[in-house]
């Protein structure tokens, strides 16, 4: 009986103890649970105006860069960048020195949407840690969109892009050599990318 008493009394004392500060002020109490769960979309990290600074200084040197028309943080953490057909392109950049067959060939060789879709996003997302998703389009032909969490991508290459993106062994062997081949963009194409 004593020993179940003392029991309870310590545990007593734990719990009075949770809800107070050294100052003995009341405070919330601290959470008790032990979940490896993600943090709740409300907590999700922000990008600082040095970051997002430096995102727009980045995103013109994505590949195809001078065909783009719209790159932008919103919602402090999503980038949205558009690629824009080449009557846009006019319109948006009137000295550019492009023509259409530059603009043409560009897409037309290899297989440089999927490049721009596949990896742009990918590679925005080990640079800014911060970043949790990115929408990019790419207007030639038809609108190819592709709208990308840092959650799904991680999942679907199983790798962490915010630690891989200071290695860059790892993130050649890792991503670029296993992923970034003509084979596995079309995967990841068929996968992720919608065309209108």
């Amino acid at each position: 009986m004593k020993k179940s008493a003392f029991l309870a009394l310590a545990f007593g004392i734990i719990l009075s103890g949770c809800g107070t500060t050294q100052e003995g002020n009341t405070s919330t109490p601290a959470a008790t649970t032990t979940s490896t769960a993600p943090a709740p979309a409300t907590e999700q990290k922000v990008m600082s105006a040095d970051e997002v600074n430096r995102f727009k200084e980045y995103a013109p040197n994505l590949k195809g860069g001078p065909f783009i028309t719209e790159a932008e943080i919103v919602n402090q953490n999503e980038a949205v960048i558009t690629y824009a057909d080449f009557a846009t392109l006019k319109k948006a950049k009137p000295d550019t020195k492009l023509k259409e067959t530059d603009f043409k060939d560009y897409w037309e060789s290899g297989d440089g949407i999927n490049k721009v879709l596949m990896e742009e996003p990918i590679r925005l997302l080990r640079e800014f840690p911060a970043l949790q998703k990115v929408t990019l389009t790419v207007n030639h032909d038809k609108k190819y969109s592709i709208s990308v969490d840092r959650a799904t991508v991680e999942d679907y290459l199983k790798v962490n892009l915010a630690e891989i993106g200071t290695d860059k062994e790892k993130w050649r062997n890792e991503i670029v050599n296993k992923f970034f081949t003509k084979a596995e963009r079309a995967k990841y194409i068929e996968k992720f990318v919608k065309a209108e």
